[in-house]
Order: structure tokens, then C-alpha cells, then sequence
């Protein structure tokens, strides 16, 4: 019951605080979530990819979270400074699935929200929950090191409840990524990003230049 009361609360909040409001919001919460969550230093990204999969570091909050190991970022010296990783299940997906048998659909402000974020914001969200996610992400990318080297969030990918998605196209040439390829991550995860350091010369990055 509490989390479909969350849900109402997307509504209320948009009509008094308006849709900018909203999504101010949720960023905020994204961002004080992640400072909770505190510091982390690892010595390699086998260090820290051993850590996500025992569910060690702050990214396991949102769930099963999966490093694509067969898919290393290199750099323009072929050095490997990141990798994809893939959220299995949104941890709200229980959360909309009782909307929808409860009170038959979500308010409509979580469309609103989403809609406003992809205009103002970038064109990634596919609910008006994704915000917190993506907001989340970056910050605690931004307390982890790996081999001394401060993290740098990446969002690639997003699939919504009822199969829509969303593509970030620009990032993915960034890392040379094929986008088919993510679309078919997104038959089996609910949203794709990568973990690059901070600095990082990237191969796609130099050929725009």
C-alpha cells in the first residue's frame, strides 16, 4: 500500500508544485541517496566488478545490477577504462504492476514528468522514476574510484513497463557502441549504462573531434 501512496504522490506534487517541481524533486532525492551512501575505492575494475556481483558497492541498491565484462571500454590507447553494465529488473516494477491491478493505470503526471524531463533534461526517461535512477547513478559514480581514478557515470539505454524504449545515441558513439546491439540488451534488461574514468580519452570521443 505505501508504494502505491507513492505513486499518488507523483500526482499531488505536480499539481502543486507543477511538472519542473516534480522533477526537481526527484533529483534531489537521487542525489541526497547517493551522498548517504558514502565513499568506495577499489584497486581494479575486477575488484569492483567482484564487489557488484556480491552486491558489495552502492549500485547493488537498485537491484541485480550486471557488468558486461565481454563489453570493456577501451581508450584511444587501447587500455581498458570501463565497462557496460545492465539492471536486470527496475527496482519499481513491482511498484507499477500493483498500480496497474489496484487502481488500473499510473497517474498521469508520471507521463507529464517524464515527457518534461526529456525535452529539458535528455531524451532517456521513460517514466517519471527513471530520474532518480539516472540522478542516483551519476553521484555515486562520482564517490567511487577504481585504481585511483574517479568513476563517471554513462546512461545508454532504457525500456519502460509496456516496452518502449529509449536510446541515448550519443554516448554509445562515444564508447563505439553499436545501438541494434543495445536494443537487443534490452530484450532481457530494464536499462543499460557504463562506468567510464573520469578523464578518459574515449576512441568515439577523439573521431568527433
Amino acid at each position: 500500500m505505501l508504494d502505491i501512496a507513492l505513486v499518488s504522490l507523483i500526482q499531488d506534487m505536480s499539481e502543486k508544485a507543477g511538472v519542473e517541481g516534480t522533477i526537481q524533486y526527484w533529483l534531489r532525492v537521487g542525489e541526497n541517496l547517493a551522498k548517504r551512501m558514502g565513499k568506495e575505492a577499489y584497486m581494479g575494475w575486477p575488484s569492483f566488478n567482484v564487489a557488484l556481483r556480491e552486491g558489495r558497492t552502492a549500485f547493488s541498491i537498485e537491484g541485480n545490477v550486471v557488468a558486461l565484462t565481454d563489453l570493456a571500454i577501451t581508450d584511444v590507447d587501447g587500455d581498458v577504462v570501463g565497462y557496460i553494465y545492465a539492471l536486470e529488473t527496475c527496482v519499481f516494477h513491482p511498484t507499477i504492476l500493483r498500480i496497474r491491478y489496484s487502481v488500473g493505470e499510473l497517474p498521469k503526471a508520471d507521463k507529464a514528468v517524464a515527457e518534461e524531463y526529456n525535452m529539458t533534461y535528455r531524451d532517456i526517461a521513460v517514466c517519471n522514476f527513471c530520474i532518480i535512477h539516472q540522478k542516483f547513478r551519476e553521484e555515486v559514480a562520482r564517490n567511487i574510484t577504481v585504481a585511483g581514478q574517479a568513476l563517471e557515470a554513462m546512461l545508454l539505454a532504457n525500456r519502460g513497463f509496456t516496452g518502449e524504449t529509449k536510446i541515448v545515441e550519443d554516448n554509445l558513439r562515444k564508447i563505439g557502441i553499436n545501438p541494434d546491439f543495445v536494443r537487443s540488451l534490452l530484450r532481457n534488461y530494464a536499462c543499460v549504462f557504463a562506468l567510464v574514468m573520469k578523464g578518459a580519452k574515449l576512441r568515439g570521443e577523439v573521431s568527433e573531434e
